[in-house]
């Protein structure tokens, strides 16, 4: 694990011009199938709330850039009603800029996230994510929950994860 780089940590609707930044982060991580960032950028903006959810927290270089960004929201649209049904709030979009992985930065996005939705009075976390992604929020201290295949036509599977927030480790 290499050494955390200075950063601070902040709303992005705080920090809107960072907007842009956080949805191509997105797309360079998740974006396959789009040409283009446009649309990772809208969903970032939506999620860019501050006083209801979903709200977006962003890691930021001294200079001012995204570092990494993670969200927060009722539910992951990613899943239907079935899959997601009394399970909120929801992880969401957590990236970490690569040259910044694997020395903490994650770690530090993860635990603010989890402080952010205590504070708000939510007793539990909810992510789903891809099996590469799973092995972190484990080390996370987060559960697996259960295994979905999400699209028929490449079996992917999606892993639903879950912490709870009442017991601090």
């Amino acid at each position: 694990m290499g050494e955390r780089p200075p950063l601070f940590l902040g709303l992005l609707a705080e920090h809107p011009e960072l907007i842009a930044e956080v949805g191509v982060l997105r797309w360079r991580e998740w974006g396959g199938g789009s040409p283009t960032p446009g649309a990772w950028i809208q969903v970032t903006a939506r999620e860019a709330g501050s006083e209801h959810l979903p709200v977006t927290l962003v890691a930021m270089d001294l200079d001012g850039h995204a570092l990494g960004a993670v969200a927060l929201g009722e539910y992951d649209d990613a899943l239907d009603q079935e899959e997601r049904a009394g399970r909120s709030p929801w992880l969401l979009g957590m990236v970490v800029r690569r040259p910044e992985r694997k020395c903490g930065v994650g770690r530090l996005l993860v635990t603010a996230i989890e402080d952010l939705a205590r504070s708000r009075g939510h007793d539990r976390l909810w992510v789903a994510t891809g099996a590469e992604a799973v092995a972190f929020y484990e080390r996370c201290d987060w559960e697996r929950q259960q295994a979905l295949v999400l699209s028929h036509d490449d079996q992917s599977t999606t892993v639903v994860l879950a912490r709870d927030l009442l017991t601090t480790e």
